[in-house]
């Protein structure tokens, strides 16, 4: 493919895929709970290493829901470490960017096919090295017959190149990210660099925007980078120019103070509804750039500004997205279906990644990760349907295999294996929504591994799926 502007028909494909989503993937920068309760299940939890996902229908109250919890990365990533168990609370440290690439090609986004940036390396025991770093932005897949393998949508190194910076050692870290093949990659970093953009010369700061634009990215046939012209990034908003907008927004943090700066801008996607303006830089080449949702580190309370008219509180579905500037309440974090700690303070996070998207869910998890034989197995489960049955079998002691079905809620088989491993040793039937259920006592240390499949409509859909390490 070309380096060059995509064909306009597959763009403007992508930009309508876009523009019908209705709700967000994303997540917290602490520890939360949903708004719902989840009926009082594990998946009420929202951690900063599992991606939520809010759907702002049926207003005024809406709940975020857990998506794509730990454990199914768990599943993913298999035994990355070697520690002999498969449960790494830690896993990643933090989902700090999400990005999933409006494409006629990539089909329904799922927790294997949504693109993240992690806060901490992915151990690369099984994947092998460079593995998925901080400054990488990718996703856990099976490749050939291969499971627990990264797949990159941008590499640390192709970044540090378009900001004319040595490929290595690898110093960057992806702090918000959102692409679209017509315009480009958009990005921000953490902490302060020294770089020599297209324009020259000049200090990366942790609230600026950057661009490498479409003309300096050469794609793969779906929709990744494939490489990057070296200083081609280019500067889109400074950080003085997005404290501006936070200043214009008007939006107040979760204790009810008034926000003028933005701190480090964390979440970043485009809105297709509204404006795109063009860019002159330097080059005198046209540089094309939507508008934005985003948040910052500031915006506590899990707030979403936009920089439509040069700054303001963004609106979606059920109204505004944080409280403004001289309103009783705080911005509490409801807007986003988040439990609020009290009706007068808002909850501490604010939002880490961002994704606006089209999607459905049906999630599996343990209420306990880690148990001791003789025990019995307690979970938790979100089904989309009441025709729904969760199957649990033998896990291997590294990395569970899988094979395609290609299914929407999640792709991949993990509990109907090929002939030559273990069979499904249990099954049990779920009602549709939140429910809890407890196995037989197992009697011996083992893996297991849990999936639930579905009839949704006329389709027949996949759980994301989840361990449990039995010593």
């Amino acid at each position: 493919m070309n380096r060059a502007t995509l064909p306009i028909a597959i763009a403007a494909l992508a930009a309508t895929l876009s523009a019908q989503n209705p709700g967000y993937l994303f997540t917290t920068s602490a520890t939360e709970s949903t708004l719902s309760g989840s009926a009082g299940t594990v998946l009420q939890t929202l951690r900063p290493n599992e991606v939520s996902h809010v759907e702002f229908v049926p207003c005024p109250v809406i709940s975020a829901e857990k998506w794509a919890p730990r454990t199914a990365y768990d599943t993913m990533a298999g035994d990355a470490d070697l520690n002999g168990t498969y449960y790494n609370p830690a896993i990643f440290g933090s989902i700090d960017a999400l990005c999933d690439i409006p494409s006629p090609l990539a089909g329904c986004p799922s927790a294997r096919s949504v693109f993240f940036s992690p806060s901490a390396p992915l151990a690369t025991n099984i994947s092998g090295a460079p593995g998925l770093r901080p400054g990488d932005t990718g996703r856990v897949v099976r490749i050939g017959t291969l499971d627990g393998q990264v797949e990159y949508f941008l590499r640390a190194e192709d970044l540090q190149s378009a900001l004319g910076m040595p490929i290595t050692p690898v110093v960057v870290d992806v702090d918000a990210i959102a692409a679209d093949p017509g315009y480009g990659v958009f990005f921000s970093l953490n902490g302060t660099h020294a770089v020599s953009t297209t324009c020259g010369l000049t200090t990366v700061l942790d609230g600026d925007l950057l661009v490498i634009p479409a003309y300096a990215i050469t794609w793969t046939w779906d929709l990744r980078v494939q490489s990057v012209l070296p200083n081609s990034a280019l500067l889109v908003y400074s950080e003085a120019q997005m404290d501006t907008m936070v200043a214009n927004a008007a939006m107040t943090d979760r204790f009810g103070v008034c926000i003028s700066q933005i701190g480090d801008l964390e979440a970043l996607d485009i809105d297709y509804s509204n404006p795109i303006q063009a860019q002159v830089p330097c080059t005198g080449l046209v540089v094309f750039v939507p508008t934005f949702v985003f948040s910052g580190s500031t915006m506590t309370g899990a707030g979403l500004a936009t920089t439509l008219g040069n700054g303001a509180i963004h609106v979606a579905g059920c109204g505004p997205l944080a409280s403004a500037c001289g309103t009783p309440l705080p911005t509490l974090g409801i807007q986003m279906g988040l439990m609020p700690p009290s009706a007068a303070l808002g909850v501490p996070s604010f939002v880490n990644a961002l994704q606006s998207v089209w999607t459905s869910r049906f999630v599996v998890e343990p209420q306990q990760h880690v148990l001791n034989s003789p025990t019995q197995v307690p979970m938790d489960v979100w089904s989309p349907s009441a025709v729904a049955l969760v199957f649990v079998t033998i896990a291997p002691p590294v990395i569970v295999p899988s094979f395609p079905l290609w299914t929407c809620n999640f792709p991949d088989v993990y509990i109907l294996p090929p002939i030559w491993w273990t069979p499904v040793i249990w099954w049990t039937p779920v009602p549709a929504g939140f429910s809890s259920f407890t196995t037989p006592t197992v009697t011996v240390p083992i893996k297991l591994v849990w999936q639930g499949v579905a009839i949704v409509g006329s389709n027949l859909e996949l759980s994301t799926p989840a361990m449990v390490d039995i010593n």
